[in-house]
């Protein structure tokens, strides 16, 4: 019974040495690392890789904490080559080669870090640890369970590499990024625009670093709102009802740079939605690798704003890129704003509001023409709606008794940012006409809601954004055409008469 006590007591005894064991072995393994993305960009469809290039024992405690590396076998041969020493060396020295780069930072330790990565990425090192392909929105990622090490992070599809170096141990949890993700950003020419004025888009992008990729995917996205059609030119030529393709101009911004490849001069419109195209330049990117890393460059098209144009007008484009076809990520997308304007009328009778049909108007852009009745802003439409169009014939728009579910009974839809002259050419029947031109202006929005725009009349601001024009009319004036004018027109001749009859008796009693 004593003996069977013993063994349990043994038994007892091992099982908690192996459980502290375990404990232990669990808290070296406990380390965390969080990373944090560079500016806080977004790191979905990012990969994160960590290379454990050391393995680190520390002892004592603050100021005299001590550690010491062991390098990892799995890149021995690829430090020896990057540090320049024999493959042979010691532990010691090749973390003292790291130490003599230089301090947190230094440009030497950047490059180290750089030329690792590149090497790895080259000749198919493994990762020790790697994130996946992180697939929500996040501005930070956390690796768990890891050894004490030193490690090089790095974040895959970087505009260029730029990777980080961390020891990882009981106090060091965090690192930041320095790679940028590719990103585009996109521009229009006009802030405000007409119907029927072209817009210049300009999509601006850098040559992404992909060393190490068998292939590389960068492709331009855009998609035009209902109010812009795609053309191919600053004059507005239009695309060919069988159009394919619409035409581009890709471009270093810098001169002097020599690019390698053939830019595309044209991109792929969707088969179903020719607002909507796609510019595949992968092949490009792939080309100005060697010297043109990082480089920026423009892609330029054009657009013609048609008569659907609203004040909410906007349209993005978006970039897909990655190292596989089928593993790519998409950019946030880069919008440009081309907001148009409507001028609403509501047309009525003095003192009752009552709304008036038959009131016409013609716009101008100067006081001048106005005036002059000169250069009058062309429209089309009809039934109180009307839009801008410069090619029309038609320069007079009509107010209607109603436009159902409308505070206005006239609309003049498609105008930019600016000074407007509105002319009454024709009042209603029995109404009188403005004698003076009405001042008009239209003010985009100062901040990140285009419907904060504002309308004035005459210098005063509609906070509803309709212009509100009267016509008066009046009582019947005195006339002079009635009996008792003829009445005294008989009375006069017989007066005439009688004087005429006595001045002829007159003269002949004389004679």
């Amino acid at each position: 019974m004593k003996r069977m006590k013993k063994i349990m007591a043994l038994m007892l005894a091992a099982i908690m040495m192996m459980a502290l064991s375990v404990t232990a072995f669990a808290a070296e393994r406990a380390h965390k690392l969080t990373v944090n993305a560079n500016g806080g960009q977004d790191l979905k469809g990012q990969t994160i890789n960590l290379y454990k290039l050391f393995d680190v024992t520390e002892s004592g405690e603050g100021q005299n904490k001590n550690y010491a590396y062991t390098v990892n076998e799995t890149y021995k041969k690829t430090l020896a080559t990057l540090l320049n020493i024999v493959e042979t060396s010691k532990d010691e020295e090749f973390a003292a080669a790291v130490t003599k780069l230089g301090t947190d930072n230094a440009t030497e330790v950047q490059k180290f870090a750089n030329d690792f990565t590149a090497k790895a990425l080259t000749d198919n090192l493994g990762v020790t640890k790697t994130s996946g392909k992180i697939t929500e929105s996040k501005t930070t990622y956390e690796f768990t369970g890891l050894d004490a090490g030193y490690y090089l992070v790095y974040v895959t599809g970087g505009k260029e590499i730029q990777s980080s170096l961390v020891t990882v141990d009981a106090t060091t949890n965090t690192v930041n990024l320095k790679t940028e993700a590719p990103s585009i950003e996109k521009k229009a020419d006009k802030t405000t625009v007409n119907i029927g004025d072209v817009v210049t888009y300009t999509v601006n992008g850098s040559i992404p670093d992909t060393t190490g990729y068998d292939q590389y995917q960068y492709i331009i996205h855009d998609e035009l709102s209902t109010g812009l059609d795609f053309v191919n030119d600053t004059i507005g030529t239009a695309l060919g009802a069988d159009a394919t393709t619409v035409n581009v101009t890709v471009a270093f911004k810098d001169a002097g740079v020599t690019a390698g490849g053939t830019a595309p001069t044209s991109a792929k419109l969707d088969d179903t939605n020719k607002r909507k195209m796609s510019l595949d330049l992968s092949e490009w990117v792939r080309a100005n690798q060697t010297n043109n890393k990082g480089k920026e460059f423009t892609v330029t098209y054009y657009a013609k704003v048609n008569k659907n144009a609203v004040v909410t007008e906007k349209n993005k484009a978006q970039l897909e890129y990655g190292n596989k076809p089928s593993e790519t990520t998409f950019t946030t997308p880069s919008e440009a704003e081309t907001p148009t304007y409507p001028l609403d009328i509501l047309k009525t009778k003095k003192d009752n509001n009552e709304k008036l049909a038959g009131a016409k108007f013609s716009l101008y852009k100067s006081e001048t023409d106005a005036k002059n009745g000169t250069n009058p802003i062309k429209v089309t439409g009809n039934n109180g709606n009307y839009v801008v169009d410069s090619t029309s014939t038609i320069t007079e728009f009509e107010s209607v008794g109603n436009i159902e579910g409308k505070d206005y009974n006239l609309r003049v839809n498609g105008l930019a940012e600016g000074t407007y002259y509105l002319v009454e050419t024709k009042a209603p029947d029995g109404f009188n006409k403005l004698t003076a031109p009405v001042v008009i202006k239209i003010t985009k929005s100062t901040d990140a809601d285009v419907n904060n725009w504002t309308i004035s009349k005459d210098g005063t601001v509609e906070p509803d954004k309709i212009i509100d024009i009267e016509n008066s009319t009046g009582s019947i004036l005195p006339s002079t055409g009635g009996r008792g004018a003829i009445a005294f027109a008989v009375i006069a001749a017989l007066l005439v008469f009688g004087v005429a009859v006595s001045f002829i008796r007159d003269k002949r009693k004389e004679a």
